[in-house]
């Protein structure tokens, strides 16, 4: 499983990557997908690349102190889309629930009228 922290990177890769082909990316440039609130430097953003390459999210075909050579792998576009996917269904089905809380509500509001009517006529 990913954490956050590897989760952007790969993201980042996933997007400057064309399909299948390699691209030199700067480790400042690495550092600036990073959100701030993880106190990125290089360290962090060497241990993210061994993470995702050990993880088969990614293959290196060089890689430096400033810059790798990198290229992501199917697995780690299968996963950034199924995550993807799942958000997206989440959404929906958040949005289903909250028109059924509704309706029932709407529902029970006029049962309850009905029901006082139907009692008013009768006695």
């Amino acid at each position: 499983m990913l954490d956050e922290r590897s989760k952007k990177v790969l993201n980042y890769l996933v997007k400057e990557c064309n399909e299948g082909s390699y691209r030199v990316v700067d480790v400042a440039d690495l550092l600036e997908a990073l959100p701030s609130k993880f106190k990125p430097d290089s360290a962090t953003v060497a241990l993210c690349m061994d993470y995702l390459e050990k993880g088969n999210y990614i293959s290196i075909k060089y890689k430096d102190s400033k810059m790798y050579c990198v290229t992501p792998l199917p697995f780690a576009r299968q996963i950034l889309e199924n995550e993807s996917n799942e958000r997206q269904k989440s959404k929906k089905l958040f949005k289903i629930g909250s028109f059924l809380y509704v309706l029932v509500f709407i529902c029970a509001f006029l049962g309850t009228f009905v029901a006082i009517l139907v009692y008013g006529l009768i006695f």
